[in-house]
């Protein structure tokens, strides 16, 4: 009885390694003809340099993909996928803007494979005029500098950039822009920024239909420090004996705020006007500008009013004995 088990297990098993022989032999050596489907297979859009020089831009190319039913040989079939499929799809007898229906052409990576079918056999495209324009760069300041001091000049290197792109997204930009963070900041601030696409209300655009002349700008960023001086002013040198006929108002402006490198703007105290003529002093209102230091400059603005009166008559004391 144990031997008559034993053979019925030795033949079992030599049943299942020679049901998977033929498997294996009709499966990888006559490979049967399969059909399979490759979902989600990405459109490769051709001859699009025909098309940009028309002056026509795609809108839509990267949207696409397509499913394809394949058949042929098992062992090629299963090869297949997404990634070694190829879509192509010729534009390149657009001549117009609009809506276009383009048609697709299967790339198979063996030969002996044929197409059963493909969903969406056609493409719907939409094409726009492609257009260049030049835009200047401006800056935008985030944060707020130390105490007593300012935002200076700021410089771009360059200044504008060069776009291009479809007609309907440029006319959407309203700037370009970098931003500049100065909070806490005392010092001048120098780096390289990325370009801002900024559309209505400051809103940022992002589109990969669009090309820049560059992505990214150089920013110098100047930091000023403040001070309140007194305001001196200034005579011509021959009116010494008039001048001092004549004294200040009270309600005339005596201290400006300035503006400047840290270095000039500490060690003034004052800043003088540029010489007053007779003439002026003697209507008693006179509109003075201001001699500043070479890189100072006025936070209260160029040229001030004031106003002079002249002083009382000396009055003596006599007493007779």
């Amino acid at each position: 009885m144990k031997k008559r088990l034993k053979s019925d297990s030795a033949l079992k098993i030599f049943s299942v390694i020679i049901a998977i022989c033929l498997w294996f032999y009709v499966v990888q050596v006559q490979s049967p003809d399969i059909n399979r489907k490759i979902k989600g297979v990405p459109v490769v859009f051709t001859q699009k340099n025909v098309l940009e020089e028309k002056n026509l831009v795609l809108l839509n190319d990267n949207e696409y993909t397509i499913d394809i039913e394949i058949r042929g040989s098992r062992k090629y079939v299963m090869d297949v996928n997404s990634k070694n499929l190829t879509v192509l799809a010729d534009v390149s007898n657009i001549e117009a803007t609009g809506r276009h229906i383009v048609f697709t052409n299967i790339v198979l990576p063996y030969a002996n494979l044929e197409v059963v079918n493909k969903n969406p056999s056609m493409l719907p495209v939409d094409v726009d005029h492609l257009v260049t324009v030049e835009k200047p760069v401006k800056a935008i300041i985030e944060g707020t500098p130390k105490d007593s001091y300012i935002v200076g000049d700021i410089t771009t290197n360059p200044e504008s950039v060069v776009i291009r792109g479809p007609q309907t997204i440029v006319a959407g930009i309203d700037s370009l822009a970098v931003t500049v963070d100065v909070n806490n900041k005392s010092g001048d601030i120098a780096g390289v920024e990325p370009l801002k696409i900024l559309g209505t209300n400051n809103k940022e655009i992002k589109s990969q239909l669009l090309t820049f002349s560059t992505a990214e700008i150089e920013v110098r960023t100047e930091l000023l420090k403040t001070k309140t001086v007194h305001l001196k002013p200034s005579f011509d040198p021959t009116m010494t004996e008039i001048v001092n006929q004549y004294i200040l108002d009270e309600n005339s402006i005596k201290e400006i705020k300035i503006a400047g490198i840290q270095a000039t703007v500490d060690s003034l105290t004052s800043i003088q006007t540029n010489p007053i003529s007779l003439s002026d002093i003697e209507d008693g209102e006179v509109t003075v500008t201001l001699d500043l230091p070479q890189g100072v400059r006025s936070l209260d603005g160029e040229s001030f009013t004031l106003r002079f009166s002249k002083k009382p008559p000396a009055t003596t004391q006599n007493s007779s004995e």
